[in-house]
């Protein structure tokens, strides 16, 4: 049986992550000079952690939409997409441990600093990439 995909919940989610994206460029940030600027700073903190709660939502749907069950952790989410094959697994663990940069933007926000934000910002096209990998799923395949 196919897949029910709450394709307008989706677009959402994937319209909301481009422009996390879009807004993360805009900031301009290219070195950690940039992060110098409280302003910039807490911008980019606020920014990636909404960028990676979406990353999990839209996995989330997927997971939800294919029934593969109720993931019991975040990360869980793209383990459960890696088994179905929805994605591969280098991708799954590149996403995944995003997971850990996530909870501490949430929950140790005192330890996040200038090289965290940065590592996070190089990982963006991880996040392109799984957002493509579902996209193609959903509109392609």
């Amino acid at each position: 049986m196919k897949p029910e995909y709450d394709v307008e919940r989706i677009s959402a989610i994937v319209g909301d992550m481009r422009k996390y994206c879009s807004d993360l460029a805009d900031l301009g940030i290219a070195g950690p000079s940039d992060l110098d600027d409280k302003r910039t700073f807490y911008a980019a903190s606020m920014i990636l952690f909404a960028l990676l709660n979406r990353t999990i939502d839209l996995g989330n749907e997927i997971v939800l939409a294919r029934g593969l069950g109720i993931p019991s952790t975040y990360r869980e989410i793209f383990t459960l997409l890696e088994k179905e094959a929805v994605i591969d697994p280098v991708l799954a663990n590149r996403i995944s441990r995003l997971v850990f940069y996530r909870n501490l933007l949430s929950h140790e926000y005192h330890g996040i600093d200038g090289e965290k934000i940065l590592s996070l910002i190089s990982r963006i096209p991880d996040i392109q990439e799984f957002e493509a990998a579902i996209e193609h799923l959903i509109w392609v395949d």
